[in-house]
């Protein structure tokens, strides 16, 4: 199960928000790798479908996969018999991610679901060959160089009324209204701005899309935003990227050290070197926890080579009181 943190909607009719934040997505996202990189150019990918309508349901999700589909190079890709890829198809793709995140279906559950599930959603129903996931702008770059992208970012305020141009800006005093999620189709090198499709219908914005500037998105990546790269079906298929394995956290023992009692610091670490020990840091133990005699057994010396640290307790002014060895494992 994703770990999915939901983020509150003010809700403003006709425009709807309801992409949430998923934890593990963007703790495994790595930066671009499917390629070498390449220069990064001005481009425009043709948008196949009309612009889409989410109304009053919390699907940009699905409506951000839908618009992806419908546009080169994906669209080309798919394949003879693939749906119709209307307000229908994206509800439906909607449906889909909130099931996998366990909050489906649509309808009656209107939940919001997040880049990373409906791309799953799309690659169940063989519409794409799969999907990576990045964190950083030149990663969303690198991706917008072969294909469009889906965008999870926070919605604020002043988003809900572009500029005359479609130009939106976190403006001074604006608050997050809510997540969304939209497709960027179109990198403009020379502005510096990228261009992005809503789903609200061609009133808002331009036609019904929007820009912001390297420097928002940069921003809004910085808090929790995401961008998913559909891999269209004729592209060879994306690397998984591998979980990792939690490293155990080992179980100290204490050895004792006689030899090194009331030597300052630098003689204790030349005495220890000598004996064969590895010493590393100095920290973290107090006088008090030095082990004597019976636990363990007094002289007790760890051959060289061994995963040992060295501790020194930490002096008030300008003593040590013993040294003891920390073997972790």
């Amino acid at each position: 199960m994703a770990e999915v943190e939901k983020i509150e909607e003010v809700v403003v009719p006709g425009k709807r928000l309801g992409r949430h934040i998923d934890h593990e997505a963007i703790r495994n996202a790595r930066p671009f790798a499917r390629r070498a990189a390449v220069p990064v150019v001005s481009k425009t990918w043709a948008r196949d479908i009309p612009i889409l309508d989410q109304g009053d349901v919390g699907s940009c999700t699905g409506n951000a996969m839908d618009g992806a589909l419908g546009t080169d190079p994906i669209y080309e890709t798919l394949p003879a018999n693939h749906p119709v890829l209307d307000e229908n198809e994206a509800l439906k793709l909607y449906s889909e991610a909130e099931v996998i995140l366990g909050d489906g279906p649509y309808p009656p559950n209107d939940d919001g679901a997040t880049g990373a599930a409906v791309a799953e959603a799309a690659e169940d129903d063989g519409l794409i060959k799969g999907y990576n996931h990045y964190t950083d702008l030149d990663s969303m770059l690198q991706a917008l160089m072969d294909a469009p992208v889906i965008v999870g970012i926070n919605w604020y305020t002043s988003f809900d009324t572009p500029a005359a141009d479609g130009t939106i800006v976190i403006a001074k005093g604006a608050t997050v209204r809510g997540g969304h999620e939209v497709l960027c189709r179109i990198v403009d090198v020379e502005n510096q701005m990228l261009g992005f499709d809503n789903s609200w219908g061609t009133s808002y914005g331009v036609n019904g899309s929007f820009k912001m500037s390297y420097a928002t998105m940069t921003e809004l990546f910085k808090e929790d935003g995401d961008c998913t790269e559909p891999i269209p079906l004729a592209a060879p298929a994306p690397t998984p990227t591998p979980t990792p394995t939690p490293t155990p956290t080992p179980t100290p023992v204490l050895v004792a050290v006689p030899q090194c009692v009331g030597l300052t610091a630098g003689a204790a670490h030349n005495k220890i070197v000598k004996a064969g020990l590895v010493p590393v840091a100095a920290r973290g133990q107090r006088a008090s926890w030095v082990c004597t005699a019976t636990n363990p057994v007094a002289g007790t010396m760890v051959s060289k080579g061994s995963n040992v640290t060295i501790i020194a307790p930490k002096p008030h002014r300008h003593w040590y009181d013993w040294i003891v060895a920390l073997i972790l494992g």
